[in-house]
């Protein structure tokens, strides 16, 4: 499961939830891009914040082309606005802060 997100210590959170549920959390390395990450290996999942540097309609066009799942949210906006930008992708969403039982049940759905 490849987790993008704007700031390390929201993917290190990110990180510990996906591990609660026992998953196995990637990165991608320092000053890799998006693309280069997704390329990087084969994931289920792609966790990705509405404001990580790259996150645009290619990006995600990109992730459902590896037969991956766009999973986006973020930090800072409205609960609304992030499900208006998935609903439009055609991925699931969540907002932080989110408790591990609701993003156990994003993860699995």
């Amino acid at each position: 499961m490849l987790i993008l997100a704007r700031e390390e210590v929201v993917a290190a959170l990110l990180g510990l939830l996906v591990e609660l549920k026992g998953f196995k959390p990637r990165f991608p390395e320092r000053l890799q891009s998006p693309v280069d990450a997704l390329g990087s290996d084969r994931f289920d999942l792609v966790i990705i914040d509405c404001d990580y540097p790259g996150c645009d309609e290619e990006l995600l066009r990109r992730i459902d082309a590896s037969a991956a799942r766009a999973v986006l949210f973020s930090p800072m906006r409205k609960r609304e606005e992030v499900n208006d930008l998935a609903a439009r992708y055609g991925a699931r969403s969540f907002t932080l802060p989110t408790d591990p039982e609701s993003f156990g049940k994003i993860l699995e759905s």
